[in-house]
């Protein structure tokens, strides 16, 4: 486990933003994993707004039962990261000041957020430290990445979109890159990769409560 102040950690693996690149799947490092997955959460540009909110506020993690600890950006740090549309780059990647914020006045995650995620299980306490990498906002998606950072035990990366299809139909959808990063779990994998798949069985339909 890390020592340093999260916000002062990097993130654990070299391709960062591979989640959200074109044809991502030509380019998975040696040893990492894929997971991707989708469900239907509602029906409605209200449900989208609602969804989307509920994504930029950390409620995927907390509705699936992780405590969530959040550190916000220095706001001379907080990075918006070149946009692709259909190959082809549509924004300059650039550091702004976080200017989006909810009902309450409390500002929503922004790149460069760094967060200490917490779950207990069989009693011990196991951490996952990561950084929003990127927020990709968009009239029919909104897309948030998150990376891991040392002292995490996957390496690696999670996307989380919700989008709007044409018939009004609400989705989310994960995907996401990631290897083995703590020593443990390897001889323990059967036991992790259960507690990860039910965690994202929580993810899937997390925002369907917001």
């Amino acid at each position: 486990m890390s020592r340093a102040p999260i916000t002062e950690r990097t993130t654990n693996y070299g391709q960062v933003g591979i989640t959200s690149q074109p044809e991502f799947e030509r380019f998975i490092p040696s040893g990492f994993r894929v997971i991707e997955r989708r469900s239907r959460i509602g029906h409605g540009r209200p449900r989208f707004d609602s969804a989307v909110l509920g994504l930029r506020t950390w409620q995927v993690q907390r509705r699936s039962g992780l405590d969530v600890e959040v550190y916000p950006a220095d706001e001379s740090q907080v990075y918006r990261p070149v946009v692709y549309r259909d190959g082809d780059v549509v924004e300059s990647a650039s550091y702004e000041q976080p200017t989006d914020f909810d009902s309450s006045g409390a500002a929503l995650l922004q790149p460069g957020d760094s967060a200490m995620q917490s779950l207990r299980v069989a009693g011990k306490l196991f951490h996952a430290p990561v950084r929003v990498i990127s927020v990709i906002e968009e009239p029919e998606t909104h897309t948030v990445t998150f990376g891991a950072l040392e002292g995490h035990p996957e390496k690696g990366e999670e996307r989380m979109r919700v989008t709007i299809g044409e018939d009004g139909a609400v989705h989310f959808e994960l995907r996401v890159v990631w290897a083995p990063n703590a020593w443990w779990l390897r001889p323990t994998m059967p036991w992790f990769k259960r507690i990860q798949r039910t965690h994202h069985d929580r993810f899937m339909y997390a925002l369907t409560k917001v």
